[in-house]
């Protein structure tokens, strides 16, 4: 069983979809704090000077343009293509199926029909998601199906039953992500994962200190810092010895123990790596840099939604650049 829809290869060459994406990356915003200070920041969206993917003004919306734009990338690549990016495209799908299943829970089956249309999820998946009255019985649909090809979706219900849908969430994503390094992938996508996992696992190191959690946090397998070394620091529960491990592995300085200094660290710091990887005109890493910097398109324009009435200096503070 398919994880993915598989469109007709088209049989487009490597250094075609290479060309196309360096047009549509030169369309990306780049002008961000100029665009902080614009006075109606979403009607740029709807001028002929934005020729960006992102048109809706809802954060179900930006999703959407998200997943729209990754499947046109999607469809644009050929088979051999395909098959070296779907662990990159099917991690970010499992967004789409923890949104699939808030919705079944707040009975919104017309909002998730509509985003399920811009998924590159399969049919098969889709149809369970659709099928379900509920959030109990996607989940369980969800393992019928996935659990015999997927560790991270085995024992599904039970951890629903017990934690809920956010319990459901991070088993898939931890999961998931452990089974994505142990995997052979090729070169630039296996360093992505690495970042990820690093970078959830100094999160969760974080967030276990600064709310001073009872429960142990989960680190995960797969990443360059040792799990050692982060339950060695959590037992100390020293937050600048947090801040030092976030230099020493990003090579950024933070000046507070501030969550969201510490999350725009991380991001910068794929962002930083996919950037140097892009360079090579003929690489594979200019595919994976273009959908990042689609997702943090996607993502700084749900801060800027969402901050409207802040001020500036802190919306600025949480825009990924």
């Amino acid at each position: 069983m398919e994880l993915l829809k598989n469109p007709e290869d088209r049989g487009y060459p490597v250094e075609y979809l290479l060309s196309r994406l360096r047009g549509r990356r030169a369309n990306l915003i780049r002008e961000w704090k100029k665009l902080l200070y614009e006075p109606a920041i979403f009607d740029h969206l709807s001028s002929a000077q934005y020729k960006g993917f992102v048109y809706d003004r809802t954060p179900e919306g930006l999703w959407r343009n998200l997943l729209k734009e990754y499947g046109w990338v999607y469809s644009e690549m050929n088979r051999q293509l395909r098959e070296i990016f779907k662990p990159f495209f099917f991690y970010t799908e499992l967004r789409t199926l923890f949104i699939c299943l808030r919705q079944l829970k707040e009975q919104k089956p017309a909002h998730m029909d509509e985003l399920l249309l811009t998924s590159l999820l399969s049919d098969n998946i889709k149809t369970v998601l659709k099928t379900s009255p509920g959030p109990g019985e996607g989940v369980a649909g969800l393992e019928e199906l996935l659990g015999p090809l997927l560790k991270a979706f085995q024992g599904l219900t039970a951890v629903f039953d017990t934690e809920g849908l956010r319990g459901v969430e991070q088993r898939v994503t931890n999961a998931y992500l452990v089974h994505v390094s142990g995997t052979k992938l090729y070169p630039v996508l296996q360093a992505f994962f690495s970042h990820v996992i690093d970078a959830r696992n100094i999160m969760s190191l974080y967030k276990a200190i600064r709310l001073n959690m009872k429960a142990m946090p989960v680190f995960i397998t797969g990443g360059t810092i040792a799990q050692e070394r982060c339950s060695a620091i959590l037992s100390k529960g020293d937050m600048f010895e947090v801040i030092a491990l976030i230099r020493k592995t990003t090579g950024l300085k933070i000046d507070s123990p501030d969550m969201t200094r510490v999350e725009t660290a991380l991001y910068r710091w794929t962002t930083r790596f996919l950037k140097k990887e892009a360079r090579d005109p003929l690489g594979l890493g200019l595919i994976l840099d273009y959908l990042w910097r689609c997702s943090l398109e996607a993502m700084n324009l749900g801060v800027l939604l969402h901050g409207r009435e802040l001020e500036r200096e802190l919306v600025e503070a949480e825009l990924i650049v």
